[in-house]
């Protein structure tokens, strides 16, 4: 497969400072009965444009682990963060899902049987009460300024 960034550069773009590309929000909009959604797109604060999206749902707006986010690079999903709640193991992939909040780490320079194509992270630390407290800490664990303190003033 051929992408167009390696996994090194990979990671340098989810480590570098990101801002929500001029008009963007992470404010949710309502999502199926009682869900909840947001997309939007971030640029680098300093450094060339990327077609860079930061996606999060909640299928249930009340319940934590029901909540996702994915982070997207050129069409390509890049992190993801999300709850499991039981350990799984599949075989075939060599893949391990603990139990609890993980991070996904993706590569797609490798195929999708090959076990670094999406590893699973466990997040011990990671206790969101909300989803606008989800989507502020992944924010904050991808380097994603979400322009939020401008709220408080």
């Amino acid at each position: 497969m051929s992408y167009r960034f390696s996994r090194h550069r990979i990671h340098e773009i989810v480590n570098a400072s990101k801002v929500l590309t001029t008009g963007q929000s992470v404010e949710p909009e309502n999502y199926g009965g009682n869900g909840l959604k947001f997309h939007a797109y971030v640029e680098l604060a300093d450094g060339p444009f990327l077609d860079i999206r930061y996606l999060g749902k909640a299928t249930q707006r009340t319940q934590p682990n029901s909540y996702d986010a994915t982070l997207i690079l050129d069409a390509e999903r890049i992190r993801g963060v999300g709850f499991c709640p039981v350990k799984r193991e599949n075989f075939r992939a060599k893949q391990r899902i603990p139990a609890g909040w993980h991070q996904n780490i993706c590569d797609p320079n490798v195929p999708t049987t090959h076990l670094e194509y999406n590893r699973h992270e466990p997040l011990g630390n990671f206790h969101p009460t909300d989803f606008r407290d989800f989507t502020r800490k992944v924010a904050k664990m991808w380097n994603i300024d979400l322009n939020w303190e401008s709220d408080l003033m």
